[in-house]
């Protein structure tokens, strides 16, 4: 659609002042004659002016009437050189960028308007129509497989366009002269003033047959502009758009401009029309043209260029009251911008209004938008209905059948019998509407992205939660929805042989809150109670995953949703430790961090911490090895450690219970712990008391798979020392049995008795002792002596064949 076309084919200029006088400069001639839009007349003043002189005024007007009249070529060529003049305002950069665009050259018109959006960055065409050039390829195959696209043969070499359906055709508007009222040219274009026309149509879409065009009404066509209609529900009831004119009489702005308004004529006969009246919002002294009715009547959409909007023409609704048109109310920046919105059309049964847009991301020149009716007042996103609709020239004057499955636009694109076109075509796709919504409070979710896989576009949910698509019928697509904050979700939506390409597909994708899970903690050396560094702490459950304790001895690890996990915790020369409780994040509906403190007791004694029994009597120790000894609680003290409490949710510190160290001494520096397995006097029996110890054995062994260790019994001092030897041997063996019975490698347990050699305390031969003291000497210990299978795997060590053995004084054996 050329320029002239933007104001509904213009508008006209009454020439109320006289002709210039022989003596005026070309200059100012060629200037008159643009502002009175008689851009022919100007071009040529202005090529003669440019010509001889190079004047940079003319050549910028020049430039801006073949921007008018559609003449993108020339207008290229023109501004190419009005962009590099030192009189060039950054508007110029934006028209030349247009042109090029228009031209196919969108890498180029690129530069130009990222220079205009540099000059004016509040403008926003600049950023629309820069982002139009890095879609470009994604809107060219868009509508492609979903809108079949054919050239009307009702066109003629003039301007032609509308496609309102009205009883069994389509009404449009035609510069063609039919001698209908006169044939008066109009100096915008040099052509003749617009017309309606009426032609009756056969069939739909591309497979549409037109009958022979007549003029619509003599009631309605007048001398000057009659275009751009709609009609209420019964059809007898038509708005359309004219020039100033009625009853005869033409009025004019301030500055003697006759411009659009919009009319209204109830039929009141079977082919005539009552007498127009003009609806109440226009003015002498601006436009509104292009009317479309919600489908209840109580709502009329326009363009105009009245004051106070955003940019050339807005786009405006005025709803009915008590029977009469309220004032109209701008549709606001999510719709209006800097450039011009033209041709609104209420599609209600798809609740959309399509309109055409020089001022959006599109494809070049007017390209056809739509936005949904969100209700009080708000619209979607603006979308461009993408190519074969749309092209790099104007396409605009969208109007579609009912069912959405076929209609009309018009276009001045390449190939046409014209300069504007009535194209018709067939749409076969429906939409499908994705809703995204919390999925614990049933909330709509405004601002979720959501990817159509198989259509390659991402988009953003409204307020309502919701985005909508074109399918194509019989198809499929998988719908991928995300948010901060929340977990993603996929759900796959078909159009399954839509029967109306309005029947609209919704497909639900529920999202779950995002709960951060976690669990972190310290590992400590048990022996002294201080943060262990280098340890390996590995995550079992889900992903299974390691890490290495920093210097403080810290690890943590990140969680996710509905796994259940365990920790084990390992360091050469080290017991390895796994925890009995699972940690696990099925069913939490809350952030949730568990601390989850490890203890690992040696298997030697560090040689720095080895000491004689003189220094360890004199530090009142009295356990023989040397080390400090934790009994399972970490001293988890100090204000940089993990303490219960501090972490979100209500899980408490879990920890792992070890063994006490033992009070015998080895000359290997291997750690005794011992076993709290006690006999009766003269026994080698287990008793039940002591099963929950030797199941905690059972698991080191299962957590430690390679160790070999030595299950070491002893007896209190009564008896001899063989019969005692003997004694803690069978007791040794008894504890290995019952490991091996639990299904422990019988080759991982070595068994020995130590007799009464190495007692935990003074009860030794002939020393008065109580039960109690005798019952603490009845004991079994274990250490480890070696790896099984390790490549460093140490001799085992062997019993002390010269421990002391002396006669038990009083005993019965």
């Amino acid at each position: 659609m050329k320029f002239r076309n933007f104001y509904l084919l213009a508008t006209v200029l009454v020439f109320l002042t006289s002709s210039l006088t022989a003596q005026t400069a070309k200059l100012e001639k060629a200037k008159k004659m643009m502002k009175e839009l008689d851009f022919q007349g100007a071009i040529e003043l202005f090529t003669q002016i440019d010509g001889k002189t190079g004047n940079a005024e003319a050549k910028i007007n020049l430039a801006e009437c073949y921007r008018k009249v559609g003449d993108s070529q020339n207008a290229e060529f023109v501004y190419a050189q009005v962009v590099r003049l030192p009189e060039a305002q950054p508007i110029h950069s934006l028209y030349y960028g247009e042109m090029l665009q228009r031209n196919g050259k969108c890498d180029l018109a690129k530069e130009w308007y990222q220079k205009f959006v540099t000059a004016v960055p509040e403008d926003a065409r600049g950023q629309y129509l820069s982002k139009a050039c890095d879609y470009e390829e994604e809107l060219k195959v868009k509508g492609v497989g979903i809108y079949d696209v054919k050239r009307g043969t009702i066109n003629s070499e003039f301007d032609d366009f509308g496609g309102h359906f009205y009883k069994d055709g389509i009404i449009f508007a035609s510069e063609r002269d039919k001698g209908i009222v006169s044939k008066r040219t109009h100096s915008w274009t040099g052509q003749p003033f617009l017309n309606l026309f009426y032609v009756p149509v056969k069939g739909t879409g591309t497979e549409v047959t037109y009958g022979r065009p007549e003029p619509f009404s003599s009631d309605l066509n007048t001398k000057y502009h009659d275009a751009a209609v709609c009609f209420n529900k019964g059809q007898d009831q038509i708005f359309f758009t004219r020039n100033n004119y009625s009853n005869g009489k033409v009025a004019v702005d301030d500055q003697g401009i006759m411009k659009l308004k919009i009319y209204t004529a109830k039929k009141e006969k079977k082919d005539g029309w009552g007498k127009e009246e003009s609806l109440p919002f226009n003015s002498d002294e601006y436009s509104c043209a292009h009317p479309t009715l919600s489908a209840d009547g109580t709502k009329i959409f326009f363009a105009s260029d009245m004051p106070g909007g955003f940019g050339g023409m807005d786009l405006y609704v005025s709803e009915q009251e008590n029977g009469k048109w309220g004032p109209p109310v701008n549709l606001g920046p999510g719709i209006n911008t800097e450039g011009h919105e033209l041709f609104p059309f209420v599609h209600a049964s798809s609740n959309r209004l399509y309109f055409s847009s020089d001022g959006h991301l599109g494809l070049g020149g007017m390209d056809i938008i739509y936005v949904e009716d969100k209700g009080n007042n708000q619209w979607s996103t603006p979308e461009n209905v993408g190519a074969p609709i749309n092209s790099a020239d104007d396409d605009f004057c969208l109007n579609m059948s009912e069912d959405g499955t076929y209609g009309f636009f018009s276009s001045d694109r390449t190939g046409g019998s014209g300069r504007d076109d009535i194209y018709s075509f067939t749409k076969s796709a429906a939409p499908i509407k994705v809703y995204v919504y919390d999925a614990e409070t049933k909330q709509p979710i405004e601002g979720a992205t959501v990817v159509a896989e198989g259509l390659k576009k991402t988009s953003k949910t409204g307020k309502d939660g919701k985005i909508t698509y074109e399918l194509k019928f019989n198809t499929c697509d998988k719908f991928a929805a995300s948010f901060e904050g929340y977990e993603p979700n996929t759900k796959e939506g078909c159009v399954k042989g839509a029967e109306s390409a309005n029947d609209i597909t919704v497909v639900e994708i529920p999202l779950s809150k995002e709960f951060k899970y976690k669990v972190e903690g310290v590992v400590f050396d048990q022996s002294n109670g201080l943060p262990l560094p280098g340890a390996t702490v590995q995550l079992l459950g889900g992903k299974d995953t390691s890490t290495v304790t920093d210097a403080s001895g810290r690890y943590s690890f990140p969680l996710e949703k509905d796994i259940c996990y365990k920790l084990r915790g390992e360091k050469d020369k080290y017991l390895a430790v796994s925890t009995e409780d699972t940690i696990c994040t099925k069913d939490l509906k809350e952030d949730k961090t568990y601390l989850v403190n490890l203890n690992l007791q040696p298997t030697t004694v560090p040689v720095e911490t080895v000491v004689t029994t003189t220094e360890k009597d004199k530090n009142g120790s009295g356990t023989g090895t040397g080390t400090n000894t934790s009994t399972g609680t970490n001293p988890t003290k100090g204000k940089d450690q993990p303490v219960a409490g501090k972490e979100t949710g209500k899980d408490k510190t879990k920890k792992n219970d070890g063994f006490e160290v033992s009070p015998t001494t080895h000359d290997d520096n291997t750690i005794a712990y011992l076993l709290h397995i006690y006999y009766d006097f003269d026994q080698a029996y287990i008793r039940d008391e002591s099963n929950p110890e030797l199941k905690k054995l059972k698991k080191m062994m299962t957590d430690n798979p390679n160790y070999i260790i030595e299950i070491a019994s002893h007896t209190d001092a009564r008896g001899s020392d063989s019969y005692n030897n003997r004694l803690s041997q069978r007791r040794a063996e008894a504890v290995v049995r019952w490991l091996v019975k639990q299904g422990l490698e019988r080759d991982r347990l070595v068994p020995r008795g130590y007799g009464e050699g190495m007692t935990s305390n003074k009860c030794v031969n002939l020393i008065p002792c109580t039960e109690k003291e005798h019952q603490m000497n009845r004991r079994t210990e274990f250490r480890v002596l070696g790896c099984k299978g390790c490549t460093d795997e140490k001799v085992l060590s062997k019993p002390n064949e010269k421990t002391k053995v002396d006669k038990c004084q009083g005993c019965p054996f």
